[in-house]
């Protein structure tokens, strides 16, 4: 008898350890099952921005034109990729700045400034003899105007955002790289001016030329058009410009490369307010460094050359006092 009870707790612990030993196992599975998942269809980037501003070039205390103040953005993204071709991408952007409401306005409220979801289809149309992608998605944008776009805090927050539908088409052309985006964006702002814009259109033709191995030059220009949400404001469509005149790049090697860009500016608005429009053009010189391809800093500095707008007939009053800024840009 002694000799049975012996076997059979024997078996019965053998039995324990192996279900133990099943369970383990089967949780180690799922742990890598999940693991490779996540690493196979998602991605995780980081952009930051750092800018060294003026508060005020006119003043009279040349202390207010020195370089005092910061403006500083986070931007995390987030994209899954449930297949090969489907992209869903989530970003953000966190704008905080040490200058007064008046100088760095609403775009900085010193918390959660804008958010992003958008679904992408890639491929739609793919003919690789001819280097010819077809992608397009749609999107919803949310901003957070906060107290900062008006003083009296009267604006609630997230009290401005868009939808949008977008398509870009990129095609290679003998060595040049080029690429057509097209977007549409209806806007629900629910308090309004008369300076607010109800439909928009968005084209943005960009082509990289390589001149040399290590030299290249990129062009685009960031075409605006808008209608405005009341029908008796002073223009009846508003057309901005943000153009890359020229972005000359040059790679001194796998780690370091450096870039000179001429940039045009155009806004208008319905209103005609001729002192708030811009034409303008600025200059920007940078380097950046990677330390591996998934991480780049890059230093800058720029200054205004030319302003329609600022009572000067040759260079801006801006001109010398270029501004410093700091890009951080890692991607897991």
């Amino acid at each position: 008898m002694l000799v049975r009870n012996l076997l059979m707790s024997a078996l019965l612990l053998s039995g324990r350890a192996s279900a133990q030993s099943l369970s383990e196992a089967t949780l180690s599975d799922w742990s890598s099952s999940i693991l490779n998942y996540t690493k196979t269809h998602f991605s995780a980037s980081y952009h930051g921005e750092v800018y060294g501003v003026r508060r005020d070039v006119e003043n009279e205390d040349t202390s207010k034109r020195n370089i005092n103040d910061l403006k500083i953005m986070h931007n995390p993204t987030l994209i899954y990729k449930p297949t090969e071709n489907w992209q869903v991408l989530s970003t953000a952007e966190f704008k905080f700045s040490d200058q007064p409401n008046d100088k760095a306005g609403a775009d900085y409220p010193n918390s959660f400034y804008t958010g992003q979801l958008t679904l992408t289809r890639k491929n739609i149309l793919t003919e690789k003899e001819n280097g010819l992608q077809l992608d397009a998605g749609i999107g919803r944008r949310q901003f957070n105007t906060g107290s900062n776009q008006r003083t009296d805090g009267s604006y609630p927050l997230a009290s401005y955002g868009y939808n949008h539908a977008f398509t870009t088409v990129s095609k290679i052309l003998g060595k040049a790289s080029t690429s057509l985006y097209l977007q549409y964006l209806n806007n629900d702002y629910k308090v309004a001016t008369a300076k607010t814009w109800k439909h928009r259109v968005e084209v943005v033709p960009t082509i990289n030329v390589p001149i040399t191995s290590q030299l290249s030059y990129l062009f685009n220009d960031d075409i605006t058009i808008k209608t405005p949400k009341y029908n008796d404001t002073a223009r009846s469509l508003m057309v901005v410009h943000d153009m890359n005149v020229g972005v000359l790049t040059y790679q001194f090697n796998d780690k370091v490369s450096s870039y000179y860009q001429l940039k045009y500016l155009h806004t208008e608005n319905f209103t005609r307010d001729f002192q708030s429009e811009v034409d303008s053009f600025s200059n920007y010189i940078g380097t950046s460094y990677s330390f591996n391809p998934k991480s780049t800093v890059t230093l800058e500095t720029g200054t205004e050359l030319a302003h329609a707008r600022d009572g000067r007939k040759g260079f801006s009053k801006n001109v010398i006092y270029p501004e410093l800024a700091l890009y951080l840009d890692f991607a897991i």
